[in-house]
């Protein structure tokens, strides 16, 4: 997802740590879960307070515009997603945004856009089964003005640097440039997720780790 482990830094220079995840403030609002590098403390940066966007920095002006965050529900990622039959269209793998507006979901079988969703649950999300193709189904385009209530706004949990420390990745992740940076059956140690965080692949590095 866009913008997953960029430093997030102030105007006078001082790093204020890093984007941990996508915050989906009804899927027509985007925003951002910051973590702490020292407390590990995570805050809610919204996308109006963000003065701009490069490959590896956010900018913000006012630290006191962010919102500290003392829980939060699971991630959307990695749900399953079925039909109004209970016909299963894959896990979610990845959310597309654009101007702060979800425009597509990826499973691993298809697909989906926002107009589709019926229901985001705790452990399943229900959309329409209108137009789905037998084998990799993919859903029509939606118009650009359409927009989706959901029920709750899941977001995946904190976890730390610690937490990849010493497991195994079960295949290849290439960064910036075609660089790899942790090979198919590698250790993984603090300078691999320092490096995957720099290349905003900490989430794949996560779904690749040997369970």
């Amino acid at each position: 997802m866009e913008n997953i482990s960029k430093i997030v830094l102030q105007t006078n220079g001082k790093r204020v740590g890093y984007v941990l995840d996508v915050a989906l403030l009804g899927l027509d609002k985007v925003g951002y879960y910051i973590v702490d590098d020292e407390s590990e403390g995570e805050f809610l940066l919204k996308s109006e307070n963000i003065l701009c966007v490069a490959d590896k920095f956010l900018l913000v002006d006012d630290t006191s515009k962010l919102e500290f965050i003392s829980s939060k529900p699971a991630s959307i990622l990695m749900k399953e997603v079925l039909d109004d039959k209970c016909n299963s269209l894959g896990i979610i793998k990845k959310i597309e945004f654009k101007k702060a507006k979800c425009v597509k979901i990826i499973t691993s079988l298809c697909e989906i856009l926002p107009k589709y969703v019926k229901t985001i649950g705790e452990d399943f999300v229900f959309v329409s089964s209108k137009r789905r193709k037998k084998t990799k189904p993919t859903f029509p385009r939606a118009d650009e003005n359409i927009t989706v209530k959901i029920q709750s706004v899941p977001q995946r949990v904190v976890i730390s640097s610690s937490f990849y420390i010493g497991k195994i990745s079960e295949e290849d992740i290439m960064g910036f440039n075609n660089e790899k940076i942790v090979r198919r059956g590698e250790v993984i140690t603090k300078n691999i997720v320092e490096k995957a965080k720099r290349h905003n692949r900490l989430n794949q590095l996560f779904f690749a780790l040997k369970r």
